[in-house]
């Protein structure tokens, strides 16, 4: 078996998405105080929701930034819109104005950072060991699952939400204090590229970075929705524990991408897309049969498999060859895709549990993700086996 090395900078890298999703780990406890305030599912699921929805419609000012400045600027300038919006959180009062600004910024900061981080670890990697650095830096957006949200519980039950909210701030704080002094030559990195890169659209039209689009779409609107809403059931079934749901997911699909990318020879290969979408459908429907702890923590592990195998498997897929003036775009498109999953989940399974029932919607989610990523395949496998 082929054992692949780090470039340099990618552990940097690493660190600062962790410590930064970190804070947006806790934050996924969010539900439970916006359930504390009188929020209905629907209010829920907009409010959560709105954060990615602004990541989304902010790629385009990304990608813009990203083809004019130096990555690590970008990469520090959301940072600090990061930190300065998440201290704003134990200022709400109630559900109003005030935190849906609070949710839009502190989206579009993330968002801004995820894309510079993202950018900067491309540009440090050849396209073949690119799969496998893409999955050593996004265990930075599971491992944080292993602790946070237990931290999150247990701050809540004992201290409150304040407390909770200074924990947020603090986790906060630590990327951006970090990114002064950490190291990262970009060798590969031109402020100036020859040529013209081709427009989203233009780009949305090629089939391969079309398909990896709606599929990551689809992925992450059934991440998001188990993510946000897995609190609402524990909460509601006094012995159970959403941190088992965390953690074990968080645990399997880092294990996944740290274990099978350096060590399995399949890795990397666009077969695993299907078998991936698979076992997160099967993880939604263990969901609805959880009753306890253990199986809560074992829907984390099935999860946990095909969220380890996706994330890195699509990046690397919609990346491959795309020439490097219009890597910023293609990233962009990807991230967006991310943020569109992100904030239509939250925002559908809303609506869906209020109208069928909390336990019901996760056995609707199972059927839309099996079916959705049957048909996207079966219409592009062409273009996932060629590459075209």
């Amino acid at each position: 078996m082929k054992e692949r090395k780090l470039a340099p900078g990618i552990l940097a890298i690493q660190f600062l998405v962790l410590m930064s999703y970190s804070s947006v780990a806790i934050l996924t406890l969010l539900s439970l105080y916006f359930e504390h305030m009188g929020g209905s599912p629907r209010q829920i699921g907009f409010l959560m929701g709105l954060f990615s929805l602004a990541a989304f419609l902010s790629r385009p000012f990304g990608s813009w930034l990203l083809s004019r400045f130096n990555p690590k600027k970008v990469l520090g300038a959301g940072l600090i819109l990061t930190l300065v919006t998440t201290a704003m959180y134990p200022f709400i009062e109630k559900l109003d104005w005030f935190v849906v600004f609070i949710r839009i910024f502190h989206g579009i900061g993330f968002s801004i950072f995820i894309l510079g981080a993202l950018l900067i670890a491309i540009l440090l990697v050849s396209e073949e060991d690119r799969a496998y650095a893409i999955g050593v830096v996004s265990t930075g957006f599971m491992l944080p699952l292993l602790v946070f949200p237990f931290m999150g519980e247990e701050i809540i039950k004992k201290y409150g939400f304040f407390l909770f909210f200074l924990s947020a701030i603090f986790l906060s704080a630590v990327p951006l204090v970090y990114s002064f002094f950490a190291k990262i030559n970009l060798p590969r990195f031109s402020e100036k590229s020859e040529g013209r890169a081709a427009g989203f659209l233009r780009l949305l039209r090629q089939r391969r970075i079309c398909l990896v689009f709606l599929i990551t779409v689809v992925f992450e609107t059934g991440l998001s929705a188990s993510l946000f809403f897995v609190p609402l059931i524990a909460h509601g079934e006094s012995p159970m524990r959403a941190g088992y749901f965390y953690t074990f997911l968080g645990l399997t699909a880092v294990f996944m991408r740290l274990y099978g990318g350096k060590h399995f020879r399949i890795w990397g290969s666009p077969g695993l897309i299907l078998p991936a979408l698979y076992f997160i459908s099967g993880g939604a429907v263990l969901i609805y049969f959880s009753s306890n702890n253990f199986l809560l923590g074992f829907s984390g592990v099935i999860w946990g498999i095909g969220v380890g195998i996706l994330y890195p498997h699509l990046t690397a897929l919609i990346m491959k060859g795309v020439a490097l003036r219009e890597k910023g775009k293609v990233l962009s498109l990807f991230a967006s895709s991310v943020d569109l999953g992100f904030a239509v989940g939250p925002l559908a399974f809303g609506w869906v549990s209020q109208s069928f029932g909390l336990r019901t919607a996760f056995i609707i989610l199972a059927l839309f993700i099996f079916l959705s990523s049957s048909i996207l395949v079966l219409w592009g496998k062409s273009s996932l086996v060629r590459n075209k």
